[in-house]
């Protein structure tokens, strides 16, 4: 028996949901909105928040004041206290340095520590503001494009990763674990390769691991911080992703090496926290670990469900369940349909708003990057949209 409510649809049409927006859905992705879609493309969930969020933020309302707010030791006891008991990382108090949001996060650390014309690495296909960012600073993209073997399994290509880290105009790398789009954890003698190189060759290791929390049953998770220089890197956590509060902007970068702190604080100045934020943190963190054992469950149900519909009756689709995230990164290309007429069909037709791949990158074309995070109900009606229409082609 659960004890939250993972069934209940929500009505976000008034609720000034980016994925419910008209206007971003047509200015972003080019496609139609119609009353009926079913959006399952900005990484948020569908779900209530943790009750004892809403209640902290009611509370916090009640107060009748919302002043400048401090950082307080609760909060910084709430995060170090849950990546103990989950990943085992050892976190000071000094190390947690609050950010509004993970892509202000990376954007910050790029003007922080690189100049115009240097080289950033990414691995490809990779969540698509990671290389917005680096080209908004007019710093060079560097592509280590992931591998894709015959089965659509991924891995990363530590020779040609080495060789773009020992360019000297290359300062920064920003990794993905566990990996959005693919949902890979990536192994932990992987990651210590990284950082090796990295460490080795004076490239500035910067770990996004905001999908931390959300794994498949059965699967771990080693971070960065666990690792040998880890005193080089700067690491991303949210309670953000793992609590659906992205809303919120809640990013804590983890540093422990104190020149690197205080170079960024340095850049970045003050930053102050919404109090509303300091106090969903902290409940989440120290009342709600529940809430994420049942949503992590509900995730592997639809991720299986999927998995069972389309190799029974979309078996053109190739999918793997990811070892981790709420994101699906199905391979539409057997389909032979150029990406954006198969994009204004799922649309149009089907009445579903998804991500083309190729926004992650161009390895990412013929993909498409599906939500699950939803009611199991809500993702089995969009699986049958998409069987009618594709089965009819």
């Amino acid at each position: 028996m659960t004890k939250y409510n993972f069934t209940r649809v929500l009505d976000r049409t008034d609720a000034s949901s980016a994925k419910n927006d008209q206007n971003l859905v047509k200015q972003f992705l080019g496609l139609n909105y119609y009353d009926d879609t079913i959006p399952l493309w900005v990484a948020d969930m569908d779900f209530e928040c943790a009750p004892a969020i809403s209640r902290a933020l009611e509370s916090r309302a009640k107060q009748g004041t919302l002043g400048y707010t401090m950082l307080t030791s609760a909060y910084q006891e709430s995060i170090i206290n849950w990546y103990g008991r989950r990943h085992n990382m050892k976190i000071e108090p000094e190390w947690i340095v609050f950010s509004n949001g993970t892509v202000s996060a990376i954007r910050n650390v790029i003007r922080a520590f690189t100049n115009e014309g240097d080289g950033v690495i990414i691995q490809p296909p990779v969540y698509y503001p990671f290389e917005v960012q680096v080209k908004d600073t007019n710093r060079k993209v560097i592509h280590n494009h992931l591998i894709r073997d015959d089965a659509n399994t991924y891995s990363i290509d530590i020779a040609d990763f080495e060789k773009k880290c020992q360019d000297p105009n290359n300062k920064l790398f920003i990794y993905c674990n566990p990996h959005n789009p693919t949902g890979n954890i990536w192994p932990e003698e992987v990651t210590q390769q990284l950082l090796t190189i990295c460490a080795e060759n004076d490239v500035l290791f910067f770990s996004d691991e905001i999908h931390a929390d959300l794994l498949r049953a059965g699967k771990s998770f080693t971070s960065a911080l666990n690792l040998e220089h880890s005193d080089k890197t700067i690491i991303a956590t949210a309670v953000n992703k793992t609590f659906n509060v992205a809303g919120l902007h809640i990013t804590n970068l983890v540093i422990s090496n104190d020149e690197l702190k205080q170079k960024l604080n340095k850049y970045t100045g003050s930053i102050g926290m919404s109090p509303f934020s300091l106090d969903a943190t902290i409940a989440a963190y120290n009342e709600e670990e529940e809430w994420v054992t049942e949503v992590n469950q509900v995730i592997d149900t639809n991720l299986e469900m999927m998995r069972e519909f389309i190799a029974a009756h979309i078996p053109k689709i190739r999918f793997s369940v990811p070892d981790a995230t709420y994101l699906a990164w199905l391979d539409f290309s057997a389909f032979g349909i150029e990406e954006k007429e198969l994009m204004e069909l799922i649309a149009n037709e089907a009445h579903l708003i998804l991500e083309r791949g190729s926004l992650f990158g161009e390895h990412g074309n013929g993909f498409i990057r599906i939500n699950v995070a939803c009611p199991t109900e809500i993702l089995k009606e969009a699986l049958e949209r998409l069987e009618k229409l594709l089965n009819s082609m």
